[in-house]
C-alpha cells in the first residue's frame, strides 16, 4: 500500500523572500519532521537552510512551471524553534512587515545550516540537562528569609495565581526607585520554577544584566541562563543549546532574550519597560516589550512590566483597565526618596561653567564623608562640536549630516553615527579663517574638570567611548559598587536599574539636554531619565540628594522631575497628545527611503508618497482611515553615505495600519522606479534615526 504524499511549507532562512516555498517530504524524513524543524533544501542551484512552518498532504495551487523538490535532510535532532516561538515569529513577520526567513535568521544566533547539536564541555563530550544537574540545580534558593513590605506582598498575592495556574494577563509593577521590584521578580520566577515552568526576565542593557546576574545566580544557581550580545559566539551557541534542551529554563537577558527557545515558558518579566533600548533601530525594528506581551498571550502566562516611570503608552493602557497596576509607592526599609534641589544656571553669573557653586560644594562634602557621587551628562566626548566664529560653519561628518564631536584624549573629531574620524583642522574648511572654537561639552571634558577640582578623588567614567566591551563595563560597575570609586561620571548607561548603596549624591549637569528635540516624545524621555537617575541616590543607609542644573527651572517637564511627580506629568502629557492625536491615541509607522544618490532618494520618497496617497483614497472608500504625512528629509538627512527621506502613516486602529501597509508594500514590490532605493518599514517608531 502506497503511503500518502506529504509536503512541507518552508521559510528559507536569511533571505528577503516575501513568500514561503513548498517541498516534498521523503519517507525517511517523515518521523523526524515537525513544525519548527530546521531543514536543508534546494534553492536554485544552491543548498539553503529553512524552517518548516507546516506539514500537510496537499499543495497550494502552483504554476505549471514549478517543480516541487524534496527536502534534502533535517539539520537538528530537535526542532530548532518550539511551537510558541514559531507562532511568535510568524506574528513578528506580519506585524513588522519583515521577511519570515530573515526573522528566523535573527532568532537562531549562529550559522543558518550549522547543527545545534548538544552543548559540549571542554573534553568535547556532549552534555545536555546532565551538565546543569551536575553543577547543581539551585543557588542559595528559597523564598532567602527576606521580609517583604506590605506593598510587595500585595503585588505577589495578585500575580501568583496567574503563575501557579498560568493564564495570560498583563501587569504593571509601578514602583518608585528602590522599592524592591527585583525581589518580586525573583519570587514569581521561583514559583514558576517550582511548577516546572520556564521564565524570561528582560533588562534594557548589558550593564544591568551583569548586575542582575550576580543576584539571580545566588537565588537560582545554574538553572539560570544569561543571554545578551556580549556573549562570545561559543557562549551563545552553548547557552542556546542548553535553553532549547530544557537544561536552563530561567533566562535573564537583554532585548533578544525574548526570542530564546525557553521550554514550558509561562512567565515573562520586562524590567524598566519604558526604556527605548527595547526598540531595535536597524534590520528587524521590533520592540521587545511589545513582543513579550504577544509571547505571553501565545503561551498563556502573565507578563509583568516593571518601572518607576512607565511609558505613556503603558500608563494609558492602565487607565483603560487593559493592564492591571501593582503599586510599590515606598522604598524598602522605609528609606526616604532623595531630596531634589534646582540650580538656575542663569544666575551663576561670572561663575558660569560646567559646575555651579552649589554642585561643586556638594561633591566635595560627599567624598570627604566617604560617600559616592554620581554625575550625569547625556553627552559623550570633550566638546559638543566645533564652530567657525567667522562664517558660522560647524564641522560635519563627510558621510552623515551631523556635527563631529571632539575627543581630546586622542585629539580627534569623531562621528557618533558612522565612526568616521579626522584631525581637527587649523582653519575653517568653508571660509579658510583660523576661527574654529569649541561649543558645548561632553563627559570627557567633564571628567577633566572633575579631576582638576578634586585631584584626590578616584573617578570612573562610563560611556560608549570608555566602555568598549561588556567585560569592561562589568569591571567598572564592580569598582563603583565595591566603594573603590569616589565619583561615577556617565551617560544614560548609568541612569537606570543600578543599585549603588553608598551613592548619596546625584548631580545632573545639564537637565535641559533633549528638551528641544524635534520629537513629540522629548518631554516623556527627559522626565523619565531625570527621575531614573535621581533614583540612584540614597538607596543605602544614608539619605540621598539630587542637584539639578538647568536653564529652564520653570519648564513643566523640569518641574515634574523636581517634584518626582510622574503621575501628574503623564496626565498633562496625555491631554496634549489627545489634542494632537499622537500615540497612544493613534498608530504611527515610518517609511524610510534611502539611497547613495540624493536625487534618487528624493524621487523615491515622492513616488512612494504618491502610491500611498492613491491607495489611501481607495482605503477610505472601503471604510478604513489613514493619514499620510510627508515626505520630508529625515532628522539626519545623510547617514553612512546614504541620503534619507521619510514619510509617516497615521491610523487609528492597529488593523487599519496592518491592512493599509500590506497593500502599499504589495504595490511597491512591483514598482520598477523604486528599485534604486531601499525602503525600511519602522512600525511604532521611537527615535529620529
Amino acid at each position: 500500500m502506497m503511503s500518502q504524499d506529504l509536503f512541507a511549507e518552508v521559510a528559507v532562512m536569511g533571505t528577503a523572500l516575501t513568500r514561503t516555498l513548498h517541498y516534498s517530504v521523503q519517507e525517511r524524513l517523515r518521523e523526524k519532521l515537525a513544525p519548527g524543524s530546521r531543514v536543508r533544501v534546494e534553492l536554485g542551484r544552491r543548498s539553503a537552510a529553512g524552517i518548516v512552518l507546516s506539514i500537510g498532504d496537499t499543495l497550494p495551487q502552483l504554476p505549471d512551471t514549478v517543480t516541487v523538490r524534496p527536502i534534502q535532510d533535517t539539520i537538528d535532532e530537535l526542532p530548532a524553534i518550539p511551537p510558541d516561538l514559531l507562532t511568535l515569529c510568524l506574528w513578528i513577520s506580519r506585524y513588522y512587515f519583515y521577511p519570515i526567513g530573515e526573522v528566523f535568521g535573527l532568532v537562531i544566533p549562529f550559522g543558518a545550516s550549522e547543527p545545534i547539536g548538544a552543548p559540549r564541555n571542554r573534553a568535547g563530550k556532549k552534555t545536555l540537562r546532565k551538565t546543569v544537574e551536575a553543577e547543581g540545580e539551585g543557588g542559595n534558593g528559597g523564598l532567602k528569609d527576606i521580609e517583604l513590605t506590605l506593598h510587595q506582598a500585595a503585588a505577589l498575592a495578585e500575580t501568583l495565581p496567574f503563575t501557579e495556574k498560568p493564564a495570560f494577563k498583563p501587569f504593571v509593577l509601578y514602583g518608585v526607585t528602590g522599592s524592591g521590584k527585583t525581589e518580586v521578580y525573583m519570587r514569581l520566577m521561583e514559583k514558576a520554577a517550582e511548577a516546572g515552568n520556564g521564565s524570561i526576565l528582560l533588562v534594557p542593557e548589558i550593564g544591568i544584566s551583569a548586575q542582575m546576574e550576580t543576584i539571580f545566580r545566588e537565588r537560582f544557581g545554574n538553572r539560570l541562563g544569561v543571554w545578551h550580545s556580549a556573549l562570545s559566539p561559543a557562549q551563545r551557541r552553548r547557552t542556546w543549546a542548553e535553553i532549547r534542551s530544557g537544561a536552563r529554563k530561567i533566562v535573564l537577558g537583554a532585548r533578544s532574550a525574548v526570542l530564546t527557545p525557553v521550554q514550558d515558558l509561562r512567565l515573562i518579566i520586562v524590567d524598566e519597560e519604558h526604556d527605548t533600548s527595547y526598540k531595535q533601530e536597524d534590520h528587524l525594528r521590533y520592540n521587545a516589550r511589545d513582543v513579550a506581551l504577544m509571547r505571553g498571550k501565545i503561551v498563556g502566562g502573565p507578563v509583568i512590566m516593571g518601572s518607576a516611570t512607565p511609558s505613556i503608552q503603558t500608563m494609558y493602557r492602565c487607565t483603560e483597565k487593559k493592564y492591571t497596576v501593582l503599586s510599590l509607592p515606598q522604598r524598602i526599609l522605609q528609606r526616604p526618596l532623595p531630596e531634589l534641589e534646582v540650580v538656575d544656571m542663569r544666575r551663576e553669573g561670572g561663575r558660569r561653567g560646567i559646575f555651579s557653586y552649589r554642585l561643586r560644594e556638594a561633591i566635595g562634602e560627599t567624598i570627604r564623608s566617604g560617600r559616592q557621587a554620581l554625575l550625569f551628562l547625556n553627552r559623550r566626548g570633550y566638546s559638543k562640536y566645533y564652530l567657525c566664529n567667522t562664517c558660522g560653519h560647524a564641522l560635519q561628518c563627510v558621510s552623515c549630516s551631523v556635527t563631529l564631536t571632539y575627543h581630546k584624549d586622542d585629539d580627534r573629531l569623531r562621528c557618533h553615527f558612522c565612526g568616521w574620524e579626522t584631525q581637527l583642522p587649523e582653519r575653517c574648511p568653508a571660509c579658510g579663517h583660523a576661527a574654529l572654537f569649541p561649543r558645548g561639552f561632553g563627559t570627557e571634558k567633564v571628567e577633566k574638570e572633575v579631576r582638576k577640582l578634586f585631584p584626590e578623588a578616584h573617578v570612573v567614567r562610563i560611556d560608549r567611548d570608555t566602555m568598549d566591551s561588556g567585560r569592561r563595563l562589568v569591571s567598572a560597575l564592580s569598582e563603583v559598587r565595591s566603594g573603590k570609586a569616589d565619583i561615577l561620571l556617565g551617560t544614560q548607561m548609568v541612569s537606570k536599574g543600578h543599585d549603588f548603596p553608598n551613592m548619596t549624591l546625584v548631580g545632573i549637569i545639564n537637565a535641559d539636554a533633549g528638551l528641544q528635540a524635534a520629537d513629540f516624545r522629548a518631554g516623556e524621555t527627559l522626565v523619565q531619565v531625570l527621575i531614573q537617575v535621581s533614583g540612584r541616590a540614597g538607596r543605602g543607609e544614608e539619605p540621598g540628594r539630587v542637584i539639578l542644573q538647568t536653564y529652564n527651572p520653570s519648564h513643566f517637564t523640569i518641574d515634574s522631575a523636581l517634584r518626582l511627580d510622574y503621575d501628574g506629568f503623564c496626565r498633562e502629557e496625555l491631554k496634549s497628545r489627545q489634542n494632537l492625536q499622537y500615540p497612544p491615541f493613534s498608530r504611527l509607522l515610518k517609511l524610510l527611503v534611502t539611497s547613495g544618490d540624493q536625487e534618487a532618494a528624493v524621487a523615491g520618497a515622492r513616488l512612494l508618497t504618491a502610491i500611498c496617497r492613491e491607495k489611501a483614497e481607495d482605503f477610505r472608500k472601503s471604510g478604513g482611515s489613514v493619514a499620510i504625512l510627508g515626505p520630508s528629509p529625515a532628522a539626519f538627512v545623510k547617514l553612512k553615505n546614504r541620503f534619507r527621506w521619510q514619510l509617516f502613516l497615521k491610523t487609528w486602529t492597529s488593523q487599519d495600519m496592518q491592512d493599509f501597509v500590506q497593500g502599499v508594500l504589495e504595490t511597491v514590490r512591483g514598482a520598477p522606479d523604486l528599485r534604486a532605493v531601499q525602503i525600511t518599514v519602522d512600525r511604532d517608531p521611537s527615535s529620529e534615526v
